[in-house]
């Protein structure tokens, strides 16, 4: 049974990010085709409270809105932070928790509580002293319940596991004995399963894709998204689905698009009246030559520094997408994906299809929306759906990269 989830997002309590209604996240799932949502900050004690009164269990694990068939997850993302031996500066790495119910949330709380850990923001740090400390807290973790996961996010941007501020050269270096639980990573929005596939700690895990969604639009929840291959529709289904690989497909940003993608600096940043890019050479250092600050590397270029062009990856289907709201936009010559006009489309399109992934998996696209919309629109879209589409510039330094579709 195939089913399309997205199990990284953001309440109000993260810290920039706008509060977010369920009822409206409900609504906006339902149009991108999203089955079962990641509901964000589970473990922050008010956002707890309000996921306990809102949601009711419909599925052993999955909880849902009174009559809605939208399905949440509980997760949260936590930031890990530890000093390894070895390195200068303290290694910090992002992660996904899933949990099954709100008995075992309970019980995380309680153990941040007994570690002395802060829980009064949505997206909490878990510090430790060394290695081994990090480690039993981990395996604390996974101890309250056999079916939390624990999934590194957005492995390859600064501050993801592998990511260029933490400089890593294996997984063991922070999970140590832990990584035998490490099951999966999260590709990211600035790279994609070809980059990471030849990279040896990741070859055997799987690839998951979410949104990192900090709000409810129709841009963001779903813009990257995984569709398993299910036995049944509950928690521990999913979590078997996602620690054997039964993943079908993961639809992607273009890595291109990430914000972390090329290695540079912004003109806004001080001292510059420019940017500065490098898709080619890297200064030595990494030292800006108009600043004269350290930059950040990119995610290409630390990809290469990791991967083994020795290793026959194993394929992982995927496509680069973006999303529709945006390609209307950009048909129309419009900025704004809130214009009347882009939701008007948007409407049509939704009236044609059951949803967005609907859509993009469609061979019938031309067909089904000919002198419906405009022949432009279609042509983009179908050209998206093709791949047929760029970034230029392409993303750095915390800046998405410029859309161009029609061109590769």
């Amino acid at each position: 049974m195939k089913l399309a989830i997205d199990f990284h997002s953001h309440s109000g309590y993260a810290g920039g990010v706008g509060q977010i209604e369920l009822t409206t996240v409900s609504k906006t799932m339902k149009l991108k085709g999203i089955d079962v949502f990641g509901t964000g900050d589970c473990i922050f004690p008010t956002r707890t409270e309000e996921l306990k009164h809102e949601l009711t269990e419909v599925k052993e694990g999955l909880f849902a809105l009174p009559k809605d068939s939208s399905k949440f997850l509980l997760q949260t993302e936590i930031i890990f932070s530890t000093k390894l031996m070895h390195k200068r500066n303290k290694t910090i790495a992002h992660h996904i928790i899933l949990f099954p119910n709100f008995e075992s949330i309970y019980k995380m709380q309680l153990l941040m509580n007994n570690w002395g850990m802060k829980n009064t923001i949505g997206r909490p740090f878990i510090t430790s002293d060394t290695q081994k400390e990090l480690e039993d807290q981990l395996f604390e973790i996974n101890n309250i319940h056999p079916l939390i996961e624990i999934i590194p996010a957005h492995i390859m941007t600064p501050d993801g596991i592998f990511g260029s501020k933490n400089d890593l050269d294996e997984l063991s270096e922070f999970y140590g004995n832990f990584l035998s639980k490490i099951k999966a990573i999260e590709t990211g929005l600035s790279a994609d399963p070809q980059m990471l596939e030849k990279i040896p700690d990741l070859a055997e895990l799987t690839f998951i894709s979410n949104s990192d969604c900090h709000s409810a639009a129709l841009n963001r929840i779903g813009r990257e998204f995984t569709i398993l291959d299910v036995d049944q529709v509950d928690y521990k289904s999913i979590i078997n689905a996602i620690r054997k690989n039964h993943v079908i497909m993961t639809a992607e940003f273009n890595p291109a698009e990430g914000k972390y993608y090329l290695t540079g600096h912004r003109a806004d940043r001080k001292g510059h009246s420019h940017e500065i890019i490098f898709a080619d050479e890297i200064p030595t250092g990494l030292i800006c030559p108009i600043c004269n600050k350290r930059m950040n590397l990119g995610v290409r270029e630390r990809c290469a520094q990791l991967q083994n062009n020795s290793i026959i990856p194993i394929p992982h289907k995927f496509m680069h997408l973006i999303p529709l709201i945006e390609v209307i936009a950009t048909s129309q010559n419009l900025k704004s994906i809130a214009s009347k006009r882009v939701k008007k489309v948007f409407d049509v399109i939704m009236n044609i299809f059951p949803s967005e992934i609907a859509l993009w998996q469609s061979d019938s696209i031309q067909v089904m929306l000919d002198k419906r919309i405009d022949q432009k629109t279609i042509n983009q879209i179908l050209a998206v759906q093709k791949g047929d589409f760029k970034f230029q510039p392409p993303g750095y330094d915390g800046t998405y990269g410029n859309l161009i579709v029609g061109d590769k």
